[in-house]
C-alpha cells in the first residue's frame, strides 16, 4: 500500500471549465489526465463496443447495429477524454453520444411496423427533436438535469415500445420470458451503477478520506465510486444492445436462423450455418 500524494500537479490542459467534476481528486498523478479512473475506466466502453461490431458484421444485424456499437464506443472514447481534461466541450462529447445512440434505436423502433409517410415522420420527428434539444443544451441552457432528464425519457421510451414489439413478434413464451430477464438484468446494471454513482455524490468526502487514511493506493480505487458507474453502464448498454438484437432478428422475421451463444460475460446473436437450417 503506498500514501496517496499530497498535492496535485498543474494541469497541462488548462483550468476545468466542465459544468460538472467528479469526485475522484484531479490531477494527482499526472498533468496530462485529470481523473485517472473515471478516464481509464472507459475503455471498457470501447472494447464491449468494438465486440457488437464484429458481431454485426460477422452476423448480419445491419447498419442500424453499426450505428449504434459506434456511437457505443463514442460515449467511451467522449467520456475518456472528458475526464481527461475536465473541458466542457469535452464533456458534450460524453453526453452527447449518449442522447444520439438512444436516438437512433428509439427512431427506428418506433416507426418499423408503421407505413409510409409515418415511418418517415417518426425517424425525421426523433432526428428533429434530438437536433433541438442539441442546440438547446450547447447554446441556451447547460444544466445538467437538462441532459439527464431527455437521456432517461428516450430511454424509457424504447424499453416501453420494445417490450410491446417483443410481445407482438416473438411467440415462444419461454423466449419472451428470457428476453423479460436479459431487459432486467439490463437495467439491473444501469440500476446498480447509478446508486453507486450518487453514493460517490453524496459521501464525496468521507470517500476521500476513506481512500487517503485507510486503504492507501492502489486498493483505494475500489471507492472510485463514478468508475465503477462506467463498467456497470458499459455493461447494462452491452447488454441492452444484444436484448434489441434478438428482437430485431424476430422483427424480420428471422427468429429461426439465429441462436444465442455466450462467451464467458461476452453474448452473441449468432446466425446459423444455412447447412444447419436444411
Amino acid at each position: 500500500m503506498f500514501n496517496y500524494p499530497t498535492e496535485s500537479f498543474e494541469p497541462f490542459w488548462g483550468p476545468p471549465t466542465a459544468t460538472i467534476d467528479w469526485c475522484e481528486e484531479n490531477y494527482l498523478f499526472t498533468p496530462y489526465i485529470a481523473e485517472v479512473i473515471n478516464a481509464f475506466t472507459n475503455v471498457f466502453f470501447v472494447l464491449l463496443a468494438l465486440h457488437h461490431i464484429y458481431s454485426t458484421f460477422k452476423n448480419n444485424h445491419g447498419v442500424l447495429y453499426i450505428f449504434i456499437s459506434i456511437g457505443f464506443a463514442s460515449v467511451g472514447i467522449g467520456s475518456f477524454m472528458f475526464h481527461s481534461t475536465l473541458h466542457y466541450e469535452h464533456q458534450l462529447m460524453d453526453e452527447l453520444p449518449m442522447v444520439w445512440v438512444t436516438a437512433i434505436p428509439f427512431g427506428y423502433i418506433w416507426g418499423w411496423d408503421k407505413p409510409q409517410p409515418w415511418n418517415f415522420i417518426w425517424n425525421c420527428g426523433t432526428l428533429l427533436l434530438t437536433s433541438i434539444f442539441t442546440y438547446t443544451y450547447i447554446f441556451i441552457y447547460r444544466n445538467p438535469a437538462f441532459h439527464q432528464i431527455f437521456y432517461a425519457a428516450l430511454n424509457f421510451g424504447v424499453i416501453y415500445k420494445s417490450i410491446k414489439t417483443m410481445n407482438r413478434v416473438i411467440p415462444d413464451k419461454e423466449i419472451r420470458h428470457r428476453q423479460f430477464k436479459l431487459l432486467g438484468f439490463s437495467f439491473s446494471l444501469f440500476a446498480f451503477g447509478f446508486l453507486i454513482w450518487n453514493l460517490d455524490n453524496v459521501y464525496c468526502s468521507n470517500l476521500i478520506s476513506w481512500r487517503r487514511n485507510y486503504l492507501g493506493w492502489p486498493f483505494g480505487i475500489i471507492l472510485e465510486g463514478h468508475g465503477w458507474w462506467h463498467i456497470f453502464t458499459g455493461l447494462g448498454i452491452y447488454y441492452f444492445i444484444i436484448y434489441n438484437m434478438i428482437n430485431s432478428v424476430y422483427m424480420r422475421g428471422e427468429g429461426n436462423k439465429y441462436t444465442i451463444k455466450r462467451f464467458g460475460f461476452l453474448v452473441e446473436v449468432q446466425k446459423i450455418n444455412d447447412k444447419k437450417l436444411n
